[in-house]
């Protein structure tokens, strides 16, 4: 918050200035009331003065236990004219900053950083001429609202510049002895208390170490306290090495400090702790522990939080509004449940955090994964047997074979625009993926490769953003770009697009350094899409025997998940002699289909060649031997 000292204008005459530091001191002894009053004998004189309309808002605002958030943010939007979405901030004038920086914080707190962070910026472009008492707050809170929408490097530039501007001494602030050099030099901190210089070095050195930690910097010292905030940075700095035993112990311990709590500091120190154990144990692939973890912070938080509705209903003080984990916490707990092959409820999960993170790619492809995981799950329930049922007896007895699977139609008045968890939902989900990452893609290569390290701090480049997740750099990006296409050209060749499911299919072989499993999808679904189009002389290039055996083991073996059947070589090279079999029927090259269909050794393809078999003797006229193979598959049925 601004105060009075800050106000000064060369046009106040002595009386004044006078009326104005009375106020100032009444300000900073909590007498709010008194202060109010001695303001409202300065507006008698100055009552179109900017600044001493700001501070008795934040006055009166104090007065209200921090609870009258609405009647403030109105009196900060008539100071500032930031009325509605925020697009574009310039602060003109360095004496007015004091009041975007109070809006910006309510702004935090109704759960909108980026567009606090949008006004944090345009007042950081008066760094160099703000006063120490201002930018001390300022300089904090933009740090935090960097480190919040995870923009490390931007945080660890500007932490720089404070240290250099207020001069910090960073290798005392570490330190646990209060007979170390002091932290910033007399000159800078003539202007505060010995309280409130003890509370920012409190929180500059949190800061200071969260930020060194999401910066990579996974050796650097944290001060041996048995507090919460301590604690839970030192197990984050275990989890960054890997050591996740340590980890999980360092935020067992018991605390000495007083439980961090919504009603006093607008956390919760339980729900901070359920979720961290949550994510250590989904680190080590413990997906119903870490799904337990992550429900039992979801009760924390709703415990923590019923009282303190994230609604704009004044009654709470303003730190609590906003207070809420939830919507990370279920981002978490989404993918714990989508590892646990439980995609109906990982949507739901899902769902709700989309709402404030639409913009981030990789959480529109987990929300196609749980449809593409609902659909494969009725696929599995569905009969494999040559034939399902007969008509007629005896000599008329006639076997009924399972017909193919019917692609989805959509009926006309059914839009796929409402969740759910059908593929044409998951068809959407992938196209607004694929949007993002084109969107993204030029200026992730241009920065890539680019190498200048003299831009300003507030022009670093963080990469893709993924919020909550972290933001992508080029090799997670395409990463993700590979998953993404791979999803959608599996998805479109069951909806029945096959030119688009091609497209993209093509796409992903134009990818460099594509791993196998992604180089054996994009081969099949090529195939099969032009299969489907009457194309098979196209489709049996993509599945030639070269390619075939050139297909390796590793990487299907350290990429398959546990419900991915396709986890070797072996399981790799018989699907695609399958598929070429297919191929090579089709265009009438019965020897070529032979021999394919010898090499599909892996029970993953039996169910299949069984099929394939009765249709090869169909071809050829076997009848008998057809015959025979349908009473060996379904005996019940003779």
């Amino acid at each position: 918050m601004a105060d009075a000292n800050s106000a000064k204008k060369p046009t106040l005459n002595d009386q004044e200035r006078e009326l104005e530091q009375q106020a100032f001191i009444e300000f900073q002894k909590a007498d709010y009331h008194a202060c109010h009053q001695t303001l409202q004998k300065l507006l008698k004189t100055q009552d179109s003065n900017a600044k001493v309309l700001h501070n008795r808002a934040v006055v009166e605002f104090y007065n209200s236990d921090l609870r009258r958030y609405d009647q403030f943010r109105s009196a900060m939007m008539q100071l500032t004219g930031l009325v509605g979405e925020i697009r574009a901030v310039e602060v003109k004038d360095r004496e007015s900053c004091a009041a975007y920086v109070n809006q910006a914080i309510v702004l935090y707190h109704f759960k909108q950083p980026l567009a606090a962070l949008k006004i944090m910026l345009a007042v950081m472009a008066h760094f160099d001429r703000l006063d120490d008492y201002l930018l001390r707050r300022a300089g904090i809170f933009t740090v935090h609202l960097l480190l919040d929408t995870n923009q490390p490097k931007k945080a660890n530039r500007l932490l720089g510049m404070l240290q250099n501007r207020l001069g910090i001494q960073v290798y005392a602030i570490l330190s646990d002895s209060d007979e170390d050099e002091p932290l910033i030099d007399n000159e800078s901190r003539k202007d505060i208390s010995e309280l409130q210089f003890e509370e920012f070095r409190k929180e500059f050195r949190l800061i200071l170490i969260r930020s060194n930690l999401l910066n990579g910097k996974k050796n650097m010292s944290i001060p041996l306290e048995d507090t919460s905030e301590y604690s839970i940075l030192k197990g984050h700095q275990y989890f960054l090495g890997n050591d996740y035993q340590m980890a999980a112990k360092e935020l067992s311990k018991q605390f000495t400090n007083e439980p961090v709590s919504v009603n006093k500091h607008g956390e919760d120190q339980n729900t901070i702790l359920a979720n961290n154990m949550g994510v250590i144990h989904f680190s080590v692939k413990h997906y119903a522990l870490a799904a337990r973890f992550f429900q039992q912070a979801l009760l924390f938080d709703k415990s923590a939080t019923e009282d303190t509705s994230t609604e704009k209903v004044e009654g709470s003080p303003l730190y609590c509004v906003g207070a809420t984990k939830r919507p990370e916490i279920l981002y978490n707990h989404g993918l714990a449940l989508l590892h646990l092959q439980r995609p109906k409820e990982a949507f739901e999960c899902m769902l709700i955090v989309l709402n404030s993170n639409h913009n981030n790619p990789r959480l529109w492809l987990r929300l196609a994964e749980c449809c593409i995981m609902v659909h494969r799950q009725e696929k599995q329930t569905q009969n494999t047997n040559i034939c399902h049922g007969t008509v007629g007896s005896g000599v008329h007895r006639k076997y009924i074979l399972n017909p193919l699977p019917k692609t989805a139609v959509v009926e006309g008045d059914q839009s796929l625009a409402i969740p759910a968890t059908t593929l044409e939902f998951g068809s959407l989900c992938l196209r607004n993926a694929v949007t993002l990452l084109e969107f993204h893609e030029p200026e992730l290569i241009r920065q890539s490769e680019s190498s200048d390290k003299t831009v300003p701090w507030d022009k670093v480049y963080e990469g893709v953003p993924c919020n909550p997740s972290l933001p992508m750099k080029l090799v997670s990006f395409n990463k993700l770009k590979c998953a993404v296409l791979a999803a959608y050209s599996y998805v479109l060749n069951t909806l029945g697009e096959y030119s688009l499911a091609l497209k993209y299919a093509k796409e992903m072989l134009t990818m460099k350094d594509l791993p196998q499993s992604y180089l054996l999808l994009s081969h099949m679904y090529a195939a099969e899409a032009l299969i489907m189009m009457n194309r098979p002389l196209e489709a049996i290039t993509y599945l030639e025997p070269k390619f075939i055996t050139e297909l390796a083991g590793d990487d299907f073996g350290m990429r398959a998940s546990p419900h991915w059947n396709i986890n070797s070589a072996d399981a790799a090279r018989s699907v695609m002699h399958y598929n070429r079999a297919v191929a090579s029927f089709l265009i009438g090259d019965y020897e070529q289909a032979k021999i394919a269909m010898c090499n599909c050794n892996h029970p993953l393809v039996m169910p299949y060649l069984k099929m394939l078999n009765v249709y090869q003797d169909l071809l050829l006229g076997n009848y008998e031997k057809v015959q025979l193979l349908i009473r060996y598959d379904t005996p019940h049925l003779i």
